[in-house]
């Protein structure tokens, strides 16, 4: 899959060091268990490329002050655009204690714990956060005007990573999208129809309005992960953009992500040692019947090594593959 998916990339102009990355993000979500943001969204992106509304070789432009770097992604793939910020993150941040990157001109990126841990694995506090085409009304409202705007924060123990990334709407739309392809209805509470009805009905959810996340708080969060990534960087609101399955239009997103080297602050092995004693405590603790108590990004690292070497894969995710790999695939 990761030859197939690398090779398709490859098929449609990515140069073939940036054809990995993309291919690397893809599958990380999957072995992981987040379907919503693996291989399934492969098309959308080689049908943007394909229809020219997103350019497989970027010309990434940065310019750095301190500790800050604005970057302009010219257009590329989101996975691309954001590997390189995050790893000039973790540069500065080796600097200056801590470093910023403010992105425009970009598209979506995958999840957003790929890059938060990348940064989190190199000894930092790792922030990222994105906006997205608009999916999702205000609190009380019925208008498409916020995305579903996820963000990530990772930072390392002795033993594991914490790993948090959310959406700030009830559900990522790509998740949703999943339930509509195993015929599963959707839980209360994460979209209304067209109409502004309450549905369980995931392909009337993907035609009408997401709700945020906790009801007025994640209306919030989202609002302030457009203020950081559309406002801060100069790109499009949520409001301004379009859907990343939009084949027709430039997205030009935003991404914004921070790394805080913790040696800045104390050892690093201290930082470690203590975070995972405090995890210990917290795992350790009294469970209610029936469950179990794991730290943020356990399930999904937990997800990984159970199905070390293999994955479990949609059928029609497959076939999409496959389809696109003889179209496109270079080298077949």
């Amino acid at each position: 899959l990761r030859t197939k998916a690398a090779a398709i990339f490859r098929g449609v102009g990515v140069p073939a060091a940036d054809a990995e990355t993309v291919a690397d993000v893809l599958l990380d979500a999957e072995a992981s268990g987040v379907e919503s943001h693996g291989l399934t969204r492969l098309k959308a992106y080689v049908d943007r490329i394909a229809n020219g509304q997103m350019e497989p070789a970027p010309e990434i432009q940065i310019e750095t002050r301190g500790a800050i770097a604005c970057v302009d992604g010219g257009n590329g793939l989101g996975q691309v655009v954001t590997k390189r910020a995050a790893d000039l993150c973790i540069q500065l941040a080796r600097e200056h204690g801590i470093g910023v990157a403010a992105i425009h001109n970009s598209n979506h990126f995958g999840t957003a714990a790929y890059y938060a841990n990348h940064m989190a694995r190199s000894g930092c506090v790792g922030f990222c956060a994105t906006n997205a085409g608009p999916t999702m009304a205000p609190f009380g409202g019925m208008d498409l005007l916020l995305g579903t705007n996820p963000f990530a924060i990772a930072f390392p123990a002795a033993g594991q990573i914490f790993s948090a990334d959310m959406a700030t709407s009830a559900a990522a739309k790509g998740k949703i999208r999943i339930y509509d392809k195993e015929h599963k209805p959707i839980p209360a509470g994460w979209a209304l129809d067209h109409e502004g009805n309450d549905t369980t009905d995931p392909r009337k959810a993907i035609d009408g309005i997401l709700l945020p996340m906790g009801g007025h708080k994640g209306y919030a969060l989202a609002m302030a992960v457009d203020a950081v990534c559309g406002l801060l960087t100069g790109a499009r609101l949520s409001c301004e953009a379009v859907s990343m399955v939009d084949p027709t239009q430039k997205a030009s997103i935003g991404h914004f992500l921070a790394a805080v080297d913790i040696a800045h602050f104390l050892p690093l092995e201290q930082f470690e040692t203590r975070a995972q004693d405090w995890f210990d405590k917290i795992k350790g603790s009294r469970a209610r019947p029936g469950m179990s108590i794991l730290i943020p990004g356990e399930p999904e690292e937990n997800r990984r090594r159970a199905g070390e070497g293999q994955l479990s894969v949609l059928e029609d995710t497959l076939q999409t593959v496959e389809l696109y790999y003889q179209r496109y695939g270079a080298g077949k």
